[in-house]
């Protein structure tokens, strides 16, 4: 494996896909934990507390709002691009476990129920997207572990776990235990609502240690899942008369919400302000590309 010593952030970030990608091509699982020194040398403004003993709440949000509610059980990660990929594998009936979803990805994931979750990927993309958010959740999950080591929290916690309301003199004694922001926490409840006390008991009681396994991953799987995708697409589609061969496709990321903007004429509306807003703060690529 690659470990030249970096010289710059981007060789921070690129090290730290290096690492990924070098063990996940082997056939075994590999361990968050080894991926957590590069993770935190990489600086990332996702995770900017990642190196610190604060908990970052901002990263355990948007890492907690991207995986299913499910990753309070998984210790094993499995991704892949077709069923029969999983199967080969050795992972059976990976399409009857549980369909679960995450506010934030639309990713196809299944939970076996207790402790394994499978995600189909389609792009590189998505390992470089799912990889940082699970170290990230365990990173911060760890932490929160640590400072939960105190019995005092623990008992104001089992007196909620049945999901009722915290008054506030417990969210601020909470708060403080944790070292962390009144607000934030708050936006932690709001996430996990009646599970919040339970699952911050789950935290006091164990370290996250998840592993993430690769099945398969080469540009002919990748192939094969995009043509199986399409294939299925067409089908559909034909049953209602369409064929996509003949009208134009629009491929679009996560953000969805690009496509209202186009077509409701957001930008072209309010092109002068936008502009002036790119050049008033110099936004040299912005501007390139304007």
């Amino acid at each position: 494996m690659d470990r030249t010593v970096p010289k710059s952030g981007n060789d921070d970030i690129e090290l730290y896909m290096r690492t990924y990608y070098s063990l996940l091509r082997s056939s075994d699982a590999i361990e968050i934990d080894t991926l957590v020194e590069s993770h935190v040398a990489m600086n990332s403004s996702l995770h900017e507390g990642a190196g610190s003993l604060e908990i970052d709440a901002s990263a355990l949000m948007y890492s907690a709002l991207r995986l299913p509610p499910c990753i309070i059980d998984v210790t094993e990660v499995l991704v892949g691009q077709l069923e029969r990929g999983f199967v080969a594998a050795g992972y059976h009936g990976i399409a009857s476990w549980q369909r679960v979803y995450s506010t934030g990805r639309r990713r196809r994931s299944h939970f076996d129920g207790v402790s394994a979750l499978a995600v189909y990927i389609v792009s590189s993309s998505d390992i470089d997207d799912l990889t940082p958010m699970l170290t990230a959740y365990q990173i911060e999950w760890n932490k929160l572990h640590l400072r939960l080591q105190n019995q005092a929290l623990c008992d104001l916690l089992a007196r909620h776990v049945d999901g009722g309301d915290l008054p506030d003199e417990d969210f601020a004694a909470l708060a403080d235990g944790l070292s962390m922001a009144v607000s934030d926490l708050r936006r932690l409840h709001l996430l996990w609502e009646s599970d919040f006390a339970a699952n911050l008991l789950r935290i006091s009681r164990q370290r996250k240690s998840m592993t993430l396994r690769l099945i398969a991953g080469s540009l002919a799987d990748y192939r094969r899942a995009t043509a199986s995708w399409w294939n299925e697409l067409c089908v559909e589609l034909g049953q209602a008369g369409i064929d996509p061969s003949e009208r134009p496709v629009y491929f679009v990321s996560s953000n969805t919400h690009s496509l209202i903007n186009l077509l409701a004429g957001f930008a072209r509306r309010y092109e002068e302000s936008l502009v002036q807003y790119i050049e008033r703060f110099d936004e040299k690529s912005l501007l390139t590309e304007y």
